[in-house]
């Protein structure tokens, strides 16, 4: 094992250390908040998990306001934590949750019974109300995301009635246009009566939002001029608005006599960014400030005093410590034990240098079919052929019972496929009379033996990585994390979804490991010329498709793809180069391109599985 190599394997754990640490420091506001796991069992077997914020002043004898805020679908309670963090080291505390069938709340296989499933949040209350002792129960705000504004909504419906026995204050739904005159037809509850509700209601939205706030032009950047929003603020006596509401002013009026408050803060963001922006957390503090005051105890701080983003970049730093790990780790597996040491391999020779215009022409034309193929294949196969055209992903079965995960796991595989045959066609086109078909350069050579091992490196390598994950929850109660890419904790049932998902991974590794090492890796090439033509072959595509994608949409609030679809692409902009660099790092290391491409497909197919929707299940 190289000098260098110890030197990265040390300063990778120096990384997670630190990562956890501080990431614990900024979460629990230095440790004037308590944060605390829970697992709620449910009278039907079912269970939600979530966690709790508690300002340490918090007791029956000083009872603080409750807030319980929700995450969107495909995401995690996780995904709130700019919410959590500045609103319980304001004083308040908060309650996060996993949804059903998202994180590790159970799995309600029947999504024909939606009023199950957004209900979690409306048992959250009653368990609250029963059992927590330091609440003020006079004063509860609850809050949602996209799919967590639609469980608010349900919620507050739930306790719309008059002889509801728990009375919500407040509500702010964020990224969800919600229905603020609940009719029969809200959630197809019958025993809703049409109503204006007496309760300080408020919603966040973003100007270039991909499916909702389309008021009347339908461009969501339009959406505070719309008759909605006008609408929704003038419910208040006293309250007159023509012509625009007012962004992020708190109007306040009178509904039956009392006192309430609308709310409009439209932020200068993208709907998947509302849970990861100072405007929208500093829009949360001003509305929940508004309605349910200032906490007991707690002096007014500016909503525009922030910390989370300091959270989410320790928390980038313990993923950047677990990438830098998975190699480094492998090496001294490979050099320091007697059963991996057959991997120690020299890097074969590279494929001969592109010196003649037909060998350059054969290259740049396979590059750019290589480039374009994998964006051209998104909506064919994601929308129309496993989404069967439908507006979110929603297809699955009891095998495969992740709908977003089906989509991008079949287009990962054909792409992986279509990928090595165009690879194998070229070949066979351009190579010499007595040249084997199958190169040296490629790396593919190898005994079973030493693919075996190359598979079993890989499962302790990325098995230790999550020891060291599951280690930081436990201990510091945080995880490696940045946005939308997610390295987290998981249950059995997700161990089962990775054993039928990991194949097709597997197959775009392989595919992709072959193609940056047996066709770019070149005599002459410098290794950062290797390196930059593979990743931005990778991801030209994908970033080409967002770019027109949002073009549309900041302009004139059109939309050329389907959302959901461009959405679920993000997180493969930095994964899918990150894995070309440490696949490529492992076959220098071992000269085939087998581990690299292992450890990469099991990671990222467990950071799939563990972070998406589940509708269907083995258990």
């Amino acid at each position: 094992m190289k000098k260098g190599t110890k030197i990265t394997l040390i300063v990778s754990l120096c990384l997670c250390l630190i990562s956890s640490i501080f990431a614990s420091l900024f979460q629990s506001s230095f440790g004037a908040v308590s944060v605390q796991d829970f697992k709620i069992p449910v009278d039907n077997g079912t269970y939600i998990t979530g966690q709790i914020f508690i300002p340490k002043d918090a007791s029956a004898e000083n009872k603080l306001p409750l807030i319980i805020t929700q995450h969107g679908s495909y995401n995690n309670f996780d995904h709130q934590d700019q919410n959590m963090i500045e609103l319980s080291r304001r004083g308040f505390v908060v309650i996060s949750s996993d949804a059903y069938n998202h994180g590790s709340s159970s799995v309600i296989p029947d999504t024909t019974n939606m009023f199950q499933i957004l209900d979690n949040m409306g048992i959250l209350v009653r368990y609250a109300v029963s059992n927590l002792d330091y609440i003020d129960v006079d004063k509860i705000g609850i809050t949602g995301h996209s799919m967590g504004g639609m469980i608010s909504t349900k919620t507050l419906i739930t306790y719309a009635g008059e002889e509801s026995p728990v009375k919500l204050a407040a509500i702010l739904d964020v990224g969800y246009d919600a229905s603020y005159h609940f009719s029969d037809d809200d959630f197809a509850d019958p025993e809703i009566i049409s109503s204006t509700l007496d309760i300080d209601f408020g919603f966040v939205c973003a100007k270039y939002d991909e499916w909702f706030f389309k008021g009347n032009t339908g461009n969501p950047a339009d959406f505070l001029t719309s008759t909605r929003a006008i609408n929704f603020v003038n419910q208040l006596d006293g309250v007159n608005v023509s012509g625009s509401v007012e962004n992020g002013r708190i109007y306040t009026g009178t509904i039956n006599g009392e006192e309430h408050i609308r709310f409009v803060g439209q932020s200068n963001e993208i709907h998947p960014l509302n849970h990861f922006s100072r405007q929208s957390a500093a829009y949360e503090v001003d509305f929940f400030y508004a309605a349910l005051g200032v906490p007991n105890g707690h002096a007014r701080i500016d909503s525009s005093n922030q910390i989370w983003m300091w959270k989410e970049f320790f928390n980038l730093v313990g993923l950047v410590g677990i990438m830098l790990f998975l190699f480094s780790f492998a090496s001294l597996l490979i050099h320091g034990t007697d059963f991996f040491r057959s991997l120690a391999n020299p890097e074969p020779a590279p494929a001969p240098a592109l010196n003649t215009t037909r060998k350059k022409t054969s290259y740049w034309i396979v590059y750019a079919i290589n480039t374009i193929f994998p964006c051209l294949l998104v909506m064919p196969i994601m929308l129309n052929l496993v989404g069967k055209g439908g507006s979110v992903p929603w297809t699955y079965s009891k095998w495969f019972g992740e709908p977003n995960t089906n989509e991008l796991g079949l287009w990962t595989a054909i792409v992986g496929i279509l990928l090595v045959a165009v690879f194998f066609i070229s070949r066979l086109i351009n190579k010499g009379k007595d040249e084997p078909f199958v190169a040296d350069c490629w790396g593919v050579k190898a005994s079973w033996a030493n693919i075996g091992k190359s598979l079993l490196l890989a499962l302790v390598t990325v098995g230790t990585a999550y020891v060291i994950l599951f280690t930081s929850d436990f201990l510091f109660n945080v995880d490696y994390r940045i946005w939308v890419v997610d390295m987290r904790v998981f249950n059995v049932d997700k161990v089962l979804f990775f054993f039928a998902y990991v194949p097709a991974w597997m197959i775009f590794y392989l595919a992709n490991s072959l193609l940056v090492n047996g066709g770019n890796r070149v005599e002459g090439r410098p290794e950062w010329l290797t390196l930059l033509l593979s990743c931005i072959s990778n991801i030209l595509g994908i970033v080409a498709l967002i770019f027109i994608q949002y073009r549309g949409i900041i302009a004139n609030g059109t939309f050329t793809f389907n959302s959901m679809r461009i959405v679920n692409l993000f997180p493969l902009v930095v994964l899918i180069p990150v894995g070309t660099i440490i696949s490529r790092r492992f076959f220098k290391e071992t000269g085939n391109i087998y581990a690299g491409s292992f450890t990469i497909a099991i990671l990222y197919t467990m950071m799939t599985v563990a972070n998406t929707l589940v509708l269907g299940t083995l258990l």
